[in-house]
């Protein structure tokens, strides 16, 4: 963030509405991503991303370092993309998430890579998918993620370790010949 960024923060928490939406219009993508790595599902990630600006809207006030912003903004997106994994994971799915679930056309072009990939993360918990998609995609540092999370900075760690290896098990090439 630069000072421009930071003085849009203050006019927003000054109840300046034009600001909160430049501020809405700048992070949308980064907090749509976050929460679609952890929901794995784009009309969830797209309810759960609206939920995060009305999230921040109301608690905007409550924002004591404005250079904080950018963590505290991913800290609402993770908990409610993990909140809305809980919720979907104690709700029966209806014939309309079948019909969301069928992949439209830009999705069928995507590269086998992409999709093993997506495949390995869906296979992660909703705490690792967190933590890598912070990491890995935006890549805040341990002691960010620790805040973002709310969680020491050993459980990031672990987490991390722990979601890697899965990945690494997902894409794992078996040996030919193996044992006879």
């Amino acid at each position: 963030m630069n000072e421009a960024d930071w003085d849009l923060v203050r006019r927003a928490q000054g109840g300046d509405i034009d600001a909160v939406t430049t501020i809405i219009s700048r992070y949308e993508r980064y907090v749509y991503q976050t929460v679609y790595g952890i929901v794995q599902h784009p009309a969830d990630a797209e309810d759960a991303s609206q939920e995060t600006f009305l999230k921040m809207y109301r608690s905007l006030r409550t924002l004591h370092d404005i250079r904080t912003f950018p963590t505290w903004l991913a800290r609402i997106a993770v908990r409610t993309a993990l909140d809305r994994v809980e919720q979907r994971d104690r709700t029966p799915p209806t014939p309309m998430d079948v019909l969301d679930s069928v992949p439209g056309p830009d999705e069928v072009r995507r590269t086998d890579l992409q999709l093993d990939v997506a495949q390995a993360l869906a296979r992660l918990t909703p705490e690792h998918r967190a933590v890598i998609v912070l990491r890995e995609v935006y890549g805040f540092d341990y002691t960010e993620l620790a805040q973002i999370l709310a969680i020491p900075v050993g459980t990031v760690r672990s987490r991390l370790h722990h979601a890697r290896l899965h990945l690494r098990t997902a894409f794992a090439v078996p040996e030919e010949g193996g044992l006879n």
